[in-house]
């Protein structure tokens, strides 16, 4: 068993990525990793276990700052382990661990959301490693469970399993002329501006937090040319030229994820958002892919219940994914930053 810690094959690695992971995690994948080196200005490192002439283990992870010049590891998604991997993924681990400490010890902590549905015996394992759910910045992690829609199945299929209201809405969109449109390199810069405004709309409505600007045009323009393995499209509806729906939507490996949505507050009766999301949906299908991600679905928590009643409305099946865990690295300074009330404003 071997571990590398600057690992850069981009194929081998996105190969591996999309076979073990499902819904595929494109947070994982090498294009994630090189938008935040080469985007966001971000350190990352690319670890895998390589045993028996292949990875066996591998873990994108991302530098984020913390209060009085520390920093901590960022793991979206992962740490990912290949299939037929699970009776010698214990010893590796502790090997990893090893490494982490020589490696990151100037770090925290780091932070894993691992790509797996929940299983008890795995979150023990987890556990047993030395691994503990979050004690500080308990706002930043990764959607704990999403719907995930299987795209093997017919349109009718799909359009039966949803709600009844959902397919009345998508009939009443269509019957006032909805129009729905992909955007093309040449209006990019204005459809940023849309997909903006109509974000800070759904925010402020709905009482939650989105990126600054500056991201979400890194992110469009990064992706949006469609000349790499992570490909972005971003759609809108419009009626009589005016737009009131947009989705930003990722595909990577065999899935298909609802990344970002809003809608304005003006036209709601026209139901311009249940088409787009429809369109969406059927394009991907068309498209191949095998698995529609809502990408985080929470009744419980207020701010998101409308939201998740909406995703829910188009029959995806629930997924609940291991969650976030830690690993600490300097316990001293983990334990100290729980007392800094002003980090939980922080979003890294």
């Amino acid at each position: 068993m071997e571990i590398i810690t600057d690992y850069n094959n981009r194929e081998e690695w996105n190969k591996f990525v999309a076979e073990n992971t499902s819904p595929a995690s494109f947070l994982q994948s090498f294009e994630w990793g090189e938008f935040n080196k080469e985007a966001l200005g971000n350190k990352i490192s690319r670890l895998v276990v390589w045993e028996e002439g292949k990875i066996c283990i591998a873990v994108l992870g991302i530098d984020r700052a913390l209060p009085f010049n520390q920093k901590y590891v960022y793991c979206p998604r992962g740490l990912m382990w290949r299939k037929d991997y699970s009776d010698k993924r214990a010893a590796a681990y502790g090997e990893i661990i090893k490494r982490l400490h020589s490696e990151m010890g100037d770090h925290i902590f780091l932070r894993s959301c691992p790509p797996y549905e929940h299983k008890d015996y795995v979150a023990g394992f987890l556990s047993r490693l030395g691994f503990q759910k979050p004690k500080i910045l308990t706002h930043s992690q990764e959607p704990e469970s999403t719907l995930l829609i299987d795209l093997t199945k017919s349109e009718e299929e799909l359009l039966a399993a949803m709600h009844q209201k959902t397919r009345y809405n998508i009939r009443l969109a269509e019957k006032k002329e909805i129009k729905t449109r992909i955007m093309g390199q040449e209006s990019r810069i204005k459809d940023i501006d849309t997909f903006y405004k109509l974000s800070e709309e759904t925010a402020k409505r709905n009482g939650i937090k989105i990126y600054d600007k500056s991201y979400y045009e890194k992110l469009i323009s990064y992706f949006g040319a469609g000349d790499k393995n992570i490909k972005l499209k971003l759609y809108f509806a419009e009626h009589e030229g005016k737009s009131l729906a947009t989705i930003l939507a990722i595909y990577f490996g065999d899935t298909a994820t609802y990344l970002h949505g809003a809608s304005a507050n003006e036209g709601r009766e026209l139901m311009a958002n249940y088409l787009l999301q429809w369109t969406v949906i059927k394009d991907a299908k068309r498209d191949g892919y095998k698995i529609y991600d809502f990408w985080g679905a929470n009744e419980n928590n207020a701010s998101w219940a409308g939201i998740t009643r909406f995703k829910k409305g188009f029959g995806g099946a629930e997924y609940r994914f291991l969650g976030t865990w830690d690993y600490v690295l300097n316990r001293k300074w983990y334990n100290a930053l729980r007392g800094v009330r002003f980090l939980k404003r922080l979003i890294p």
